[in-house]
C-alpha cells in the first residue's frame, strides 16, 4: 500500500497533475420541504438523514391552552406515522418500522403559543409568515426515550443532525434574511432562526430596512407605519452605521377585531421584527396606541446595534442592552416628533430602577426575575454616558457615545461591562468604580447614587426624599 501511495505521488510530479486528497466525511443531512398547494393548505415533507424509530421536535411549546399546537394544525399522511406528544415534545412515531421519509398535510397555526415563537403570522391578503425552527426535528434510538427529555433543552445532548428547510410557493414573493426571493428560498434550520413571508404583498424598502405591512391593517396604523419605520431604520444607520448582518426587517401582520380592545405583541429575532396588531379599538386613530407602537418600534429596532451587531456574553450584563434600546428609542422618536415627551419616560426609568433593583446588584436582575431592572436602571446608565459625551461635546447623545462602544468592537460582536467601563471613563465619564459597584454589589442608598451619578455627568436632577427628579 505504501508503494502504491508513493508511485502516485511519483506520477503527480512528472505527470503534473494534482495528487487526490481524501475525501472527508459530511454529515448526512434531513430535508424539509414545505410547499404551500392550491386549497390554502400546506404539504410538508421530510425526507431524514437516516431511518430511526422517532423523531422528537425540538421546539415543542404548548398552545395557549395549554394543549400541543401541531395535532391542530398537522395531519400526517404517510401510513403507519402518528404525531403524538409524549412526554414535553411532539414526536412523529411509527408502527415499529423506522422513520425515512413522512409526508404531512399543513393548516396553518396562526395563534400564539407559550414562551415561543408564533408557528405561523397570518396575514390579510393571504400572505404568511412561517417560522422556520418549529420544523427542527431529531432522532431518538427507541420511542421511550422520548419520556426521558426535559421541556428546556438547554445543556443537554442530544443527536443534531443537520436540516435543511425549503419553502416553495409559487408565483409569490418571498422575504428571508433581508432580501426579496421569487418562488422558494433554502436555508439551514438552527443558523437562521427567523420568519420567512410568502405572500402577494409588495415589500417596502430602503438600503437601510425592508418590511412587510400588511394591507388590511386599519388606513391610519398602516400609514404611519409606512412612514415611520423606514425612517426610523435609516435614522439610527446614519447614526451608528450599518447593522451587522443583513438589512433590518419588519414583518407586521393584522389580526382583525374580533378582539374588542387593543393587542399589540411581538418579538425580535435575528435580522427582524415582528409585529401583531389587532383588536375593534383600533379602527380609530388613538393617540396612545400610536405612541407605543412607535416605541415597540424603535427598541426592538434598536437591537439590531446594540443586541445584535454588538451582543452581551452573559444575561447578567442584559442591562447595556435594554437600556440602550430604551434610550436609542427615546432620543429618535424626540428626533421625529417635537412634541414627544422623552423626559417623563426617562423619568420612569429612574423612579423603576429605585423601586425595582433596589440596593441589589443590578447583575443579578434576571436570576431573581427584575426583568424591568435592566431596561430602567440600564436607561439610567445610558444617561450618564450620554451626559458624559454631551459635556465634551454639547451637540453629542447617546448615539454618539454608543458608536464609541460599538466600533472597536464589530468584529468580535461582543461587549461587556468591563468594555462599557473602559469606555465610559475614557469618555470623561464621572463614577465608574462607583457604577462597577452599582452592578456588582449593590449600593446601599439607591438614590443617592442614581442622583450623584448623573449630576457627575451633567444631567440636571434633584432629590426629592427618595426620588431623583430630572429638571
Amino acid at each position: 500500500m505504501r508503494n502504491v501511495r508513493l508511485l502516485i505521488l511519483l506520477l503527480a510530479v512528472v505527470c503534473g497533475f494534482a495528487t487526490p486528497t481524501l475525501a472527508r466525511p459530511v454529515k448526512a443531512t434531513t430535508e424539509v420541504v414545505l410547499t404551500r398547494d392550491g386549497d390554502g393548505d400546506w404539504l410538508l415533507e421530510y425526507r431524514f438523514a437516516r431511518a430511526a424509530p422517532a423523531w422528537f421536535f425540538v421546539r415543542s411549546a404548548n398552545a395557549l391552552d395549554g394543549k400541543p399546537w401541531r395535532p391542530q394544525s398537522w395531519r400526517v399522511e404517510t401510513p403507519g406515522v402518528r404525531l403524538e406528544r409524549i412526554g414535553h415534545h411532539d414526536v412523529l412515531t411509527g408502527d415499529g418500522t423506522p422513520l425515512k421519509t413522512v409526508r404531512i398535510r399543513v393548516r396553518p397555526y396562526s395563534d400564539p403559543v407559550q414562551a415561543d415563537y408564533q408557528p405561523v403570522l397570518a396575514f390579510s391578503d393571504g400572505g404568511v409568515g412561517v417560522y422556520t425552527d418549529h420544523h427542527l426535528a431529531a432522532p431518538l434510538s427507541t420511542i421511550a426515550a422520548a419520556r426521558d427529555l426535559p421541556a428546556d433543552l438547554n445543556g443537554v445532548a442530544f443527536d443534531q443532525v443537520p436540516t435543511q428547510f425549503t419553502l416553495r410557493d409559487p408565483g409569490k414573493t418571498l422575504l428571508f434574511n433581508g432580501r426579496r426571493h421569487r418562488g422558494s428560498v433554502r436555508l439551514m434550520l438552527d443558523q437562521h432562526q427567523s420568519y420567512v413571508y410568502s405572500g402577494p404583498a409588495r415589500a417596502l424598502a430602503t438600503p437601510a430596512f425592508v418590511g412587510i405591512i400588511d394591507p388590511g391593517l386599519p388606513v391610519w396604523a398602516r400609514d404611519e407605519l409606512n412612514r415611520f419605520t423606514p425612517r426610523l431604520f435609516d435614522y439610527y444607520t446614519a447614526r451608528l452605521g450599518r447593522p451587522a448582518g443583513t438589512r433590518p426587517t419588519l414583518l407586521a401582520s393584522w389580526g382583525g377585531t374580533t378582539l374588542p380592545g387593543v393587542s399589540l405583541g411581538g418579538s425580535v429575532l435575528d435580522g427582524m421584527v415582528v409585529m401583531n396588531l389587532e383588536g375593534a379599538a383600533m379602527v380609530d386613530p388613538q393617540p396612545a396606541l400610536l405612541a407605543q407602537t412607535r416605541w415597540f418600534i424603535g427598541h426592538e429596532g434598536a437591537h439590531f446595534w446594540m443586541g445584535q451587531t454588538v451582543r452581551t456574553a452573559r444575561r447578567s450584563a442584559a442591562w447595556m442592552t435594554e437600556g440602550a434600546a430604551d434610550v436609542m428609542a427615546v432620543r429618535a422618536l424626540a428626533h421625529f416628533y417635537p412634541d414627544y415627551d422623552a423626559r417623563g419616560r426617562l423619568q420612569k426609568s429612574i423612579d423603576d430602577c429605585i423601586a425595582i433593583n433596589g440596593s441589589k446588584p443590578l447583575s443579578g436582575a434576571f436570576e431573581r426575575g427584575a426583568h424591568r431592572a435592566n431596561y430602567a436602571c440600564g436607561a439610567v446608565l445610558m444617561m450618564a454616558a450620554e451626559g458624559a459625551a454631551r459635556k465634551r461635546d454639547p451637540r453629542a447623545d447617546l448615539f454618539t457615545w454608543l458608536r464609541t462602544l460599538i466600533d472597536p468592537n464589530r468584529k468580535a460582536g461582543v461587549v461587556t461591562p468591563d468594555h462599557w467601563l473602559t469606555v465610559f471613563a475614557a469618555s470623561g465619564g464621572a463614577g465608574a468604580e462607583q457604577v462597577r459597584s452599582f452592578l456588582d454589589r449593590g449600593i446601599p442608598d439607591p438614590a443617592a447614587f442614581i442622583a450623584e451619578l448623573l449630576e457627575a455627568n451633567g444631567v440636571a436632577v434633584r432629590r426629592d426624599g427618595a426620588r431623583v427628579i430630572l429638571t
